[in-house]
């Protein structure tokens, strides 16, 4: 299986083995320090960041003041977003490690081999269900902000869930093939290793099916290219072009008439930020797709880089809701101030409850005393004597 089929590809032998095939220059080294650091280290830190920002946009776009079916859209695509980085970042952290970690033999050896095409299945989908459903939230913008009298119409709660269901269901059916492209095989062996005998391993393989011309070329590279990369792209720039057109007009409208720009306009200037972020990250790995123009080295330094730019499209895009979105920043600050105020409101319950309580000791131990009481209890004591 060649190194180009997925931005997400690694090397898929046994053992690093495809380290010892690429020789032990220094520049096929650096490569594999370079994937190293970007998918060991700075993708994991990356990831964190990203689940944070997403789980505080879900929190956001799942309240009742932001449905729409934009909203909707965006709903489904924070989903897929965080489904591409947790998945991401279990399939290539922990093997870019196990590389150079020989103590992380059991995960390179056992684990990553049976794992690997269940992940593999499952990112493609999410991938492709991410690029579709940016798509349609795109040309939902289009027809929103340059057919406005259609949007009513067209544009509807039901057909978003349609549109949703269809994007999922075709995405898994289409990635469905990658299932029979690879097995594990024990035991693993390579000729040319020294596998120690309490070393469990496997050698993840190929299939016949994997190896066919349809598959390797036409369904992995062409086919592939086309719908998660050409086709959606080109879309992708068309639309917004048109849309970012209609918004100068009407921005150019409202000033001769001194009208605040509406929600509208800011919601659909969001979703032109996030595609034009989309199309640059994305970018990278439709070359990738391509291995005949890079050599191995480059091909790999290539794919660190398109791997860490994936993984941060599915992670930015909290920060341009609350950049830009007016909405969304005014919805977020309501959440917090309930998460965070009533912490707050109930640290500050607690600490006044104490006070009190202190308060009311503290008077009891000093109260004053009754002075016939007083008297009473020293005339006692004198006849007591």
């Amino acid at each position: 299986m060649g190194v180009s089929e997925t931005n997400f590809a690694l090397n898929l032998s046994y053992g690093g083995k495809y380290i010892q095939d690429t020789g032990n220059s220094t520049d096929q080294l650096d490569a594999f320090y370079m994937q190293y650091v970007c998918n060991g280290i700075a993708l994991p830190i990356i990831s964190v960041l990203g689940v944070i920002g997403n789980i505080l946009t879900m929190m956001v776009l799942w309240r009742k003041e932001m449905q729409s079916t934009t909203i909707l859209f965006l709903c489904a695509l924070v989903v897929t977003d965080t489904g591409i980085i947790i998945v991401a970042c279990v399939a290539l952290t922990p093997y870019s490690i196990s590389l150079f970690h020989p103590e992380l033999w059991y995960y390179k050896d056992v684990i990553y081999p049976n794992l690997y095409t269940a992940v593999f299945f499952l990112i493609m989908s999410i991938q492709q269900c991410n690029v579709w459903i940016t798509v349609s939230v795109s040309v939902e913008r289009y027809i929103a902000i340059c057919h406005p009298f259609r949007a009513q119409k067209i544009c509807t709660r039901k057909k978003t869930y349609i549109t949703l269901m269809v994007i999922t269901v075709i995405s898994v059916a289409y990635n469905i093939p990658r299932l029979f492209a690879t097995m594990a095989r024990t035991p693993c062996t390579d000729p040319g290793q020294e596998v120690p005998a309490d070393h469990d391993c496997f050698l993840l393989l190929t299939t016949e099916f994997g190896e066919n011309f349809f598959y390797t070329k036409m369904y992995s590279v062409w086919m592939y290219a086309s719908i998660i990369y050409i086709i959606p792209l080109s879309v992708l720039t068309v639309l917004n072009i048109l849309i970012i057109m209609e918004l100068m007009r009407m921005r150019a409208r409202r000033a001769g008439m001194n009208i605040q720009d509406d929600q509208e306009a800011n919601l659909s200037l969001v979703l032109v930020l996030i595609v034009v972020v989309f199309i640059l990250c994305q970018t990278p790995g439709l070359f990738a797709q391509f291995d005949f123009l890079f050599n191995t080295v480059t091909m790999i330094k290539w794919l660190a880089v398109s791997n860490i730019l994936f993984v941060a499209n599915s992670s930015v895009n909290f920060l341009i809701y609350t950049l830009v979105g007016q909405k969304f920043r005014r919805v977020l600050l309501g959440v917090l101030k309930n998460l965070f105020g009533r912490k707050i409101l109930s640290d500050v319950s607690r600490n006044s409850s104490r006070q009190s309580n202190g308060l009311e000791l503290n008077h009891r131990q000093y109260a004053p005393v009754n002075s016939e009481t007083h008297v009473e209890n020293v005339e006692k004591v004198r006849l007591n004597e």
